[in-house]
């Protein structure tokens, strides 16, 4: 992707993000704000509702208070089996009930027994001492108002039409009235009671009250913007509240969610709500009897679609002016943008040229500005970097020269290192014959001062002949001609004790003992004569850098493809930091346990070699002053018939242990 691309895209990243943030957040602040606002209203409206419904339970208990003064009453008490008088006040306060309204007119004994029903006049002598109004006039002389239920029965015996309006109005065999319930009082002493009340079931001027009240009767697309609604428990028995036909959702219920709240805690429910077929902000409070038990519901609620309306006009107004906003400044940016691009597009082709090797092209500097000074400095960058190439230029020409030179004195200095070497070579071994033929007493007795002469004289030549000899593999290696030559070999027989043979004296000199856990019949696939310059230099060091007495141990452990071999020997050991600089050319140990023993610091460079030469690799391992120890790997398979080592596959470690402690 195209720096240019980049930046465009990520102008456009982060602007988009702005814009989805500022949508967001605006989205979010208009809804709390709104809608808050709303439930707030409703409230207000919840606060007004109740205001009239208490209302009407005031009036009721005022006008219950005006009748329990009258004469009228107060002389059916004292003659309540006088007919005549009964037959007159049913009639009075019949017409008093219906000019005020009521559903429910009574008149009781101080007992709590009806005396007179205004609406019924037939149905009297019934005990009502449980309804919860009574009772509490009874007991505190005091007038009562509030919500009561009339069960069947006592809606009955109130009258016939009530009950069948009941049950027109809700589907249920039971009513909900809000009433009133004064003492009738003479001289201090308790009368009886009179009791007023307005039946809520189908009561649809109660509600639209409410609804003209709080809502001034207002519509919105068609729809009354509030309603509200008188539940009986969660029914629905007074409502403005319209379905899906226009008719008013009398014998619907409450939602499960509010009706636990409500009914179920007795606390208020305020929210959106889905009130039949649409969506109100809407709250529902409590309806108590006078014994404080919750018997239904008072609902308020407007109209969500309005406050939706609201929400949408005023987000898509703030987007409409924050995008025009960002979209202006989005423009002017992307032409900043493409000012300070095209010079960097001018770098990059220019950046391409110079990596293609094109180091005299400049590019213009057409400003002052921080791409101004960019351009120079590519141009500063590109001059260097072309007196750099003739410079280098110059120098390679002179290396060149220099690398011939010392390969051809390198090469030089290899055949002539083999040719002495090779020339030293008979000579010495005719040399070192003689000695042992006179050092071993073929020549006749030597007294002890001859013999130890003699001792010095082979020390020196066996130095020299090791010398030769890794001179000799050097110059092979040097040259090239080390060839591995892989062949089917016997470890111990064609290898390791070839080797023992050749060092016999210089063991049986520090008085040594080789000790071998390796199987006789063990073959590998190696070159028969490198492997036993690796075995031959192992040894020789073995010798002489090993404990006098001590032994020296070896090893063999075969694995699915790999065999190890290891040489071990006691000895003063050698410290960790050393251990690197065992198999580097020419590499010699400084340490005072080695530093008189003679070495020209080839052979564990050219066994290295030889190993890593058949695929394999070599390492040394050492505990300082108790052993030393040197392994390589030869990845190959053992032959038919051949088993592996007995231990085979178990650690080394616990055989280097082995040695040091015997």
């Amino acid at each position: 992707m195209k720096l240019q691309t980049k930046f465009y895209l990520g102008i456009v990243v982060v602007y988009v993000a702005l814009a989805l943030g500022i949508a967001t957040t605006s989205i979010l602040w208009v809804n709390r704000n709104t809608i808050r606002e709303a439930e707030e209203r409703v409230n207000l409206y919840m606060r007004s509702g109740w205001e009239i419904y208490d209302s009407k339970l005031a009036r009721l208990r005022s006008s219950a208070e005006t009748l329990a003064h009258s004469d009228l009453v107060l002389e059916l008490l004292k003659h309540p089996g006088d007919a005549a008088k009964l037959q007159a006040a049913q009639a009075s306060l019949d017409a008093i009930r219906r000019e005020q309204a009521m559903d429910v007119l009574n008149v009781l004994d101080r007992d709590g027994r009806v005396i007179l029903r205004a609406r019924t006049a037939e149905q009297r002598g019934d005990d009502l001492t449980a309804d919860p109004l009574i009772r509490k006039v009874r007991q505190s002389g005091r007038s009562e108002q509030g919500t009561i239920i009339l069960s069947e029965e006592r809606l009955a015996r109130e009258g016939q039409d009530l009950l069948a309006w009941a049950e027109w109005f809700g589907g249920e065999r039971q009513g909900m009235l809000q009433a009133a319930a004064v003492p009738v009082m003479e001289d201090g002493e308790l009368l009886g009671v009179l009791q007023v009340g307005s039946l809520l079931n189908g009561a649809a001027e109660k509600v639209d009250r409410i609804r003209d009240a709080v809502f001034k009767n207002e519509n919105y697309r068609g729809k009354p913007l509030g309603t509200a609604t008188i539940f009986m428990g969660d029914l629905r028995i007074s409502t403005n509240v319209l379905d899906q036909d226009g008719n008013r959702a009398i014998g619907t219920r409450a939602s499960r969610e509010v009706a636990e709240q409500v009914l179920g805690k007795g606390l208020p429910w305020s929210g959106p709500a889905w009130v039949v077929d649409r969506w109100y902000l809407s709250q529902y409070d409590p309806i108590r009897d006078p014994d404080g038990h919750v018997i239904g519901m008072l609902y308020i609620g407007e109209l969500a679609q309005k406050y939706l309306d609201i929400r949408k006009a005023a987000v898509i107004t703030f987007l409409a002016v924050t995008l025009a906003g960002m979209a202006l400044a989005l423009g002017v940016f992307f032409l900043i943008a493409r000012g300070i691009v095209r010079p960097i597009q001018r770098l990059v082709l220019a950046t391409q040229r110079l990596a293609a090797g094109d180091l005299s092209h400049r590019v213009p500097v057409e400003t002052r500005d921080e791409i101004g000074e960019l351009s120079a400095c590519f141009n500063r960058m590109a001059e260097q970097l072309q007196q750099q190439r003739q410079a280098l230029e110059r120098d390679q020409q002179e290396l060149a020269k220099l690398n011939q030179e010392l390969q051809t004195t390198n090469r030089n200095y290899m055949e002539m290192l083999g040719f002495v070497a090779h020339e030293l070579k008979n000579p010495l071994a005719s040399a070192t014959m003689s000695l042992y033929t006179v050092k071993d007493g073929y020549l006749g007795d030597l007294n002890p001062a001859q013999a130890r002469s003699l001792d010095s004289v082979a020390s020196s030549l066996r130095y020299f002949e090791e010398m030769i000899r890794n001179y000799l593999d050097l110059s092979r290696l040097e040259k090239g001609e080390l060839q591995v030559h892989r062949a089917r070999v016997a470890l111990d027989s064609e290898i390791i004790q070839p080797v023992i043979d050749g060092l016999h004296g210089a063991i049986e000199e520090r008085r040594m003992t080789v000790e071998s856990t390796i199987p006789p019949g063990l073959a590998l696939d190696a070159d028969r004569d490198l492997l036993r310059i690796v075995y031959d230099n192992l040894l020789t060091n073995a010798v002489k850098y090993g404990r006098e007495g001590g032994r020296i141990l070896l090893e063999a452990q075969g694995g699915p493809d790999t065999f190890t071999l290891a040489v071990c020997n006691e000895g003063p050991g050698i410290p960790p930091d050393k251990l690197p600089m065992l198999f580097k050319k020419f590499g010699r140990l400084d340490t005072p346990e080695y530093a008189g023993k003679k070495g020209t610091g080839l052979g564990l460079y050219i066994c290295k070699e030889i190993v890593e030469r058949h695929g394999g690799r070599i390492w040394a391992e050492s505990e300082e002053g108790r052993w030393t120890r040197f392994a390589f790997t030869l990845p190959q398979a053992a032959s038919e018939g051949a088993s592996p080592p007995e231990n085979a596959g178990q650690p080394l470690r616990g055989q280097q242990t082995g040695v040091a402690a015997a």
